[in-house]
């Protein structure tokens, strides 16, 4: 495509010359004196090389060329303007694709409760969720945010984090498994129970890491380890069976808790101190569609994973 001989800015002062009836009040309206004015729309004649405007000391009025000029010009003004209101809507209402990489544990609760209402309020971002309790790189899988759990020892990460929610969790146990091998009254009873890890299968030690009062904190080797494993439901049904102690967070069993069926122990300690954040690849900022999607977990999931 060949480039335009003349300035498209000039094609726009001469729609506003002609809506305006002069010079004057186009100069007037712009900002713009009226000897400019005027000047480019003597160049613009010059390089189509035909009149556009009949001048007389009383009156302006349009040659046959301005008028076929000029209703080609009114349409790419109205073109340019609905452009440009376009591109301010979609920096204003959120829209494209956001990428989120979530623990598997959340994803289930967030795909089946929080992201259809998400949807519906954004209709124009599309989600791609990857539910993965693994490390991810988030510029080398080109992820904008993941959301982790900052557990006990866990190392703080290089990535940029953000707090979003806070997850109680607890030791709990099967009232068959307290029957069977008796109560877990202490630290040293928890020592010797059976346990079932949450956690990855790469960890190079199986022990509890509970938080207590006042920033207390206890590292106990797991004496008898039966499960390890970073599936939560795995590890409840577990639990559930009556197979050994485990730490779970709040949200995953209330009907249970509230049932009978699973117990808390040790209430004074955690395994887990439960704080969720979100990660970002820099400091730059984030896109309007991840800002809300973040702004969005922040606002509904709390309350979801609150114990009640």
């Amino acid at each position: 495509m060949n480039p335009l001989s003349i300035d498209l800015n000039d094609l726009y002062l001469f729609v506003q010359v002609v809506e305006r009836h002069g010079f004057t009040a186009a100069g007037d309206a712009l900002g713009i004196p009226k000897s400019r004015i005027s000047r480019r729309i003597t160049q613009l004649e010059a390089r189509l090389g035909s009149r556009l405007l009949q001048r007389t000391s009383r009156r302006m009025s349009l040659t046959d060329a301005g008028q076929e000029l000029y209703r080609h010009c009114v349409t790419m003004v109205a073109e340019a303007h609905a452009g440009e209101d376009a591109v301010r809507k979609r920096l204003d209402q959120p829209t494209g694709v956001v990428r989120v990489s979530l623990p598997v544990a959340i994803a289930d609760i967030v795909l089946a409760q929080l992201l259809p209402r998400f949807m519906q309020i954004y209709p124009k971002v599309r989600l791609m969720i990857q539910a993965s309790n693994r490390s991810v790189d988030l510029i080398e899988e080109n992820i904008d945010v993941v959301v982790r759990g900052l557990g006990v020892g866990q190392e703080s990460s290089s990535l940029i984090q953000a707090n979003l929610c806070s997850v109680r969790w607890a030791l709990v146990v099967s009232p068959s498994y307290l029957a069977q091998a008796g109560p877990i009254d202490n630290l040293e009873s928890l020592a010797k129970a059976d346990t079932l890890l949450y956690g990855s299968i790469n960890e190079a030690e199986a022990a509890w890491r509970l938080l207590g009062q006042d920033d207390a904190r206890q590292h106990i080797p797991v004496g008898k380890l039966r499960l390890q494993t970073d599936n939560l439901a795995m590890l409840k049904e577990a639990t559930l069976a009556g197979m050994g102690v485990a730490g779970l967070p709040l949200y995953a069993c209330t009907a249970e808790l509230a049932a009978g069926t699973l117990k808390v122990v040790l209430p004074e300690w955690r395994p887990r101190a439960g704080h969720l954040v979100v990660l970002f690849p820099s400091r730059r900022g984030l896109a309007l569609a991840v800002r809300a999607f973040v702004d969005f977990l922040k606002s509904e999931l709390p309350g979801l994973l609150e114990f009640k």
